[in-house]
């Protein structure tokens, strides 16, 4: 936050839901990449991309049940830095 100084204070309390997004974001890209046949990234085995969008949203469902944590951080790194 402190080399993101433009970042209003919305964008800010933004930012969990940011991280949660992206990752979500990251899922759906490696579960249509593995049904499309894997065409844009590249994978070890077979089963690589369906691995990789399972781990994804596992990670959203471990962020969400960390969300208040987050939103805290978030705050207190915040008002250190504003």
């Amino acid at each position: 936050l402190e080399a993101a100084t433009s970042l209003t204070e919305r964008e800010v309390a933004m930012l969990p839901m940011g991280a949660l997004i992206m990752t979500l974001e990251l899922a759906t890209r490696f579960l249509k990449d593995y049904l499309d046949g894997d065409l844009y990234f590249k994978t070890a085995y077979p089963e690589h991309n369906l691995v990789r969008a399972r781990t994804q949203i596992k990670l959203v469902a471990d962020m969400q049940k960390k969300w208040e944590d987050m939103n805290r951080i978030v705050a207190e790194v915040a008002a250190k830095t504003r």
